[in-house]
């Protein structure tokens, strides 16, 4: 009998510990999923969060290359009218001439935000990819935009300021409708400040006949061409990465 109660005994023990184990087993299963659980929902909010801000970055890179296609149309007028000798109104050239002034610029709202995030929680190689080479793709097209800021500031608007007055140039910035719906944010309020025009006697035409006139618009023009150049790469590498977000969150 004292056996057969010390079989009973094991056997009743080793079922006790299998129980145990299968218990201890289940709670770290359903810990595992839980933070699996976690981890995705992480996922997905962060690859919500991506998709907004390059959606906003492709709405910014459009209406820059808008901009720019403006400026280049304002400078193949002002080109023109130099080669074929032809007369401008005073107001034309001001206007096409205010456009040169504009340096848009690629400001990435999706590139200081994702460096402050954990991409190591996204599944998708192909998106982490894409992510990883965003800010080189990026640095490639502001490098032509720099080179343009500074022509503008260091050398088109001094010599333009010793050859004419700025005055009727700045008022029709202020003034140009086809550039402020591309340059304000949606549903922000446009400048309330009138500049005017000059009460001085000025005839913006005479500039036509100073020869680097043409030598600064061929500039502007050139490297506003070669900026546009490099976002279109910038803008399919975009819509790559907005392609592999929308197909992680269907997943």
């Amino acid at each position: 009998m004292s056996e057969g109660k010390t079989a009973n005994y094991l056997k009743y023990a080793i079922g006790e510990i299998f129980l145990v184990v299968i218990g201890i087993l289940i709670a770290l299963s359903i810990n595992n999923w839980n933070e699996g659980q976690k981890t995705k929902d992480k996922e997905q909010i962060l690859l919500g969060q991506l998709k907004q801000e390059f959606e906003d970055d492709l709405r910014q890179l459009n209406d820059k290359i808008g901009i720019r296609n403006r400026i280049i149309t304002s400078c193949k007028v002002i080109l023109n009218t130099l080669d074929e000798d032809l007369d401008i109104e005073n107001d034309s050239l001001i206007f096409h001439l205010q456009r040169t002034l504009y340096t848009p610029t690629f400001n990435a709202n999706s590139e200081s935000f994702f460096a402050s995030k954990d991409i190591n929680i996204i599944h998708n190689d192909s998106l982490k990819n894409l992510l990883s080479k965003w800010p080189t793709r990026v640095d490639e097209l502001v490098e032509e935009e720099v080179v343009l800021l500074n022509h503008r500031d260091n050398f088109f608007i001094p010599f333009l300021n010793k050859h004419i007055q700025m005055r009727d140039l700045f008022q029709q910035v202020e003034q140009d409708l086809g550039i402020q719906d591309l340059i304000y944010p949606q549903g922000s309020d446009r400048l309330d400040t009138i500049i005017g025009r000059t009460n001085m006697q000025e005839n913006v035409n005479r500039i036509l006949d100073v020869e680097d006139l043409e030598d600064y618009i061929s500039y502007i023009a050139l490297f506003s061409n070669i900026a546009n150049a490099q976002s279109l790469p910038l803008r399919a590498h975009i819509n790559l990465i907005l392609d592999q977000i929308n197909k992680s969150l269907d997943n």
